[in-house]
């Protein structure tokens, strides 16, 4: 193929990407433009819980709020650094709303999520709450009890209670199977079309469109069999 016709080709295809790249793009601003900036303070340990585990909880929810792709959520890591920057005092876990709605205003968001889990016997007794910085209001608060193991309550419990409060807030329908898979799919669909139908309408060009004569295929056949004398 001559440079003419790579040049050719590599511009349409761009032609072809390059828009669906951007508007993919657009349309991932305008989510992230109407997603709640949210929080998740450290769960406070009651009866039966150490701090520990309670804050490994904690890290649970938040991991699983993110992968609903419905929120912004701040990294855990750096909500420590940003308090701990700005002087915030926590000697137990923030559970108080005071203490919850000035944490949020430091880490400028619009809701934070704080809640306790204990633990009775066998029975775990797990509350969480969703406050609104601005008014300093509880507007979510769910509870729930599990009988059974810790692993249970990180690996069921914890989940679907982050799955069930994003449709409470959201308002839509969060599918537990396909979660953190949305974006990475929409992704690959918008790039493969786009080489599909890039690709396929440059080998139309070339081979039919293209005014450059071919040079005929020369086909070579075996020898045939000796002649014999």
């Amino acid at each position: 193929m001559s440079t003419r016709w790579q040049y050719a080709i590599t511009i349409f295809m761009l032609g072809i990407i390059l828009p669906n790249s951007l508007i993919f793009a657009q349309a991932q601003t305008q989510k992230q433009k109407q997603k709640l900036n949210i929080a998740v303070m450290d769960f406070d340990a009651r009866e039966g819980l150490s701090r520990g585990e309670a804050a490994s909880l904690s890290d649970l929810f938040s991991s699983q709020l993110v992968a609903t792709e419905e929120f912004i959520v701040v990294d855990r890591n750096r909500i420590k650094n940003i308090l701990t920057e700005q002087g915030f005092q926590q000697s137990e876990a923030c559970s108080q709303v005071e203490c919850i709605v000035e944490a949020g205003k430091i880490l400028k968001v619009q809701k934070m999520f704080a809640g306790t889990i204990g633990k009775i016997g066998k029975i775990y007794n797990v509350n969480i709450q969703m406050l609104d910085v601005t008014t300093s209001q509880v507007e979510l608060n769910k509870s729930y009890q599990h009988t059974g193991n810790i692993e249970a309550l990180a690996e069921e419990v914890i989940p679907e209670l982050a799955r069930e409060i994003a449709e409470q807030v959201t308002g839509k329908q969060i599918d537990k199977i396909a979660v953190g898979r949305t974006s990475s799919s929409k992704w690959l669909w918008y790039v493969g079309g786009a080489v599909l139908v890039g690709g396929g309408a440059a080998a139309y060009y070339i081979y039919y469109m293209q005014p450059e004569t071919k040079q005929p295929i020369v086909e070579e056949k075996l020898p045939g069999p000796p002649t014999l004398p």
